[in-house]
């Protein structure tokens, strides 16, 4: 991965500073193949601390922080310097693609070279707190850029994370219980890994966590927790749970598009199908690629392949033939596999004819 990101930055930055916690591959050789700044910092299951050690070590003025299974997309025409040389700003946030296929959202990722800002918690570690106070003691403010960053880190297989951050989570949620973002993280990392009836017990304490402190991020964040438990529930044959735990998150965001698509989901299997075609009206974009909410990401085949599929669904059962082959034909317009949602298409469309 590193090779790509640093090719990535080419042009972009003055100086790469690469925090190096143990690698055994190729890693240092190709760090200084690309005439980086290379520095060993023992992993002590702080990542906090990794990344402190590199600010530590900038020589300039403003800071990009980035994974070397991340992407620097910049703006045709533009360049961090110009970006960076608006006065009156302690940080930016840029867009943040964290999977392939998915929608951006906005993560702070570009700040002020000073030593008040720095990197907090172990693990899931955050730099906002820090730049949010020197905004309040110089004056400065966050701005936004259409610069973005794409995240490839969550391709392929996942196990050795979930080995790597079980310990980290489990330590995390007891070192700082009013963030929800652990108790999703450790109970998404549960899932992952089968267990699901602590999974269960670990995302609905994120949820609570996010009534009780009732924070713009906590309620972000119980969003992904509802999201992950439903799917929980989904997946052992608990459609009414996941039917009502997806209530509890629209309270929250009435208009999430994963909770919408997830709610269609449960009441398609609990036989309501026409109570699931209003929550899917309206997913399906002409454009999904321009889609961009600021909070949260999202998988864009819930605004094409995955929505106009649970239409094509709902409208079979139904009986309303001629629109469900409509949808399926509409999903598979939208796909990498597109033949599965052409069958269904075909069968709709006879179906159609046999009634007519």
């Amino acid at each position: 991965m590193l090779g790509g990101c640093l090719e990535s930055l080419k042009g972009q930055v003055d100086e790469v500073v690469i925090v190096d916690t143990g690698s055994t591959d190729a890693t240092c050789e190709i760090a200084q193949s690309h005439g980086a700044r290379l520095m060993h910092h023992a992993w002590t299951g702080d990542f906090s601390e990794a990344r402190n050690r590199g600010l530590d070590a900038v020589s300039g003025d403003w800071v990009l922080y980035i994974d070397a299974d991340e992407r620097l997309v910049p703006l045709p025409g533009s360049s961090l310097q110009d970006i960076a040389s608006a006065s009156g700003h302690a940080a930016f946030r840029m867009k943040f693609r964290p999977r392939v296929g998915y929608s951006p959202y906005s993560e702070l990722r570009l700040f002020r070279a000073d030593p008040r800002i720095r990197f907090e918690m172990r693990i899931h570690e955050r730099i906002l707190p820090s730049v949010i106070r020197v905004c309040e003691s110089d004056g400065l403010s966050i701005g936004e850029t259409e610069a973005e960053l794409q995240h490839l880190g969550y391709e392929g297989d996942q196990s050795h994370k979930h080995e790597r951050n079980l310990p980290l989570l489990a330590r995390a949620v007891e070192d700082d219980p009013d963030r929800v973002y652990y108790w999703w993280h450790l109970g998404e990392t549960l899932a992952a890994i089968g267990n699901t009836d602590q999974a269960e017990a670990k995302l609905r304490e994120g949820v609570e966590t996010a009534r009780r402190t009732e924070t713009h991020h906590a309620l972000i964040e119980a969003v992904l927790a509802v999201h992950a438990l439903a799917r929980v529930y989904q997946q052992t044959g608990k459609a009414d749970k996941a039917l009502s735990v997806l209530d509890e998150g629209l309270a929250i965001r009435p208009g999430d598009p994963a909770l919408r698509l997830l709610k269609a989901r449960s009441l398609i299997d609990l036989g309501r199908h026409a109570e699931a075609l209003p929550l899917l009206a309206d997913l399906p974009l002409d454009d999904p690629e321009t889609f961009h909410d600021p909070d949260a990401a999202y998988d864009l085949r819930i605004f094409g392949e995955w929505a106009n599929d649970l239409i094509g669904l709902a409208q079979f059962r139904l009986g309303r033939f001629a629109e469900a082959r409509d949808a399926y034909l509409a999903a598979a317009e939208r796909s990498s596999d597109p033949d599965q949602h052409r069958v269904k298409a075909a069968l709709a469309a006879a179906r159609a004819v046999r009634s007519a």
